[in-house]
């Protein structure tokens, strides 16, 4: 299926906050495959692997991420984790789907 132009996206960013036992440059890694493949297909496609900061939400610091690259869409696949888990640490699905300010596309 073909978009028509004015709805194909001029410039994606593809990207990833490790969790703690992830490798920066497998982060990247994994990044760069979409990336590639994004591009095999005539789209613009950038990376972004940052440290998760101690003391925000991942959902914050993904926020900021779309800020910065002016994102007006955020896709990203979607997965729960235990009540008590995302009590505690929060949940970056439910931001996405309840809070964030962006349109969000998610796939589980």
């Amino acid at each position: 299926m073909h978009c028509p132009s004015s709805l194909r996206q001029k410039e994606v960013t593809i990207a990833e906050i490790p969790e703690q036992h992830i490798k920066s440059s497998d982060a990247l890694s994994h990044v760069e495959d979409v990336a590639g493949w994004l591009r095999g297909h005539g789209i613009v496609a950038n990376t972004v692997v940052t440290e998760a900061e101690t003391g925000a939400a991942v959902a914050e610091q993904l926020d900021r991420i779309a800020a910065n690259v002016g994102a007006g869409t955020v896709i990203a696949g979607a997965y729960g984790h235990s009540r008590f888990r995302e009590w505690i640490l929060g949940g970056v699905t439910r931001h996405l789907a309840e809070e964030s300010s962006r349109c969000a596309f998610l796939s589980r």
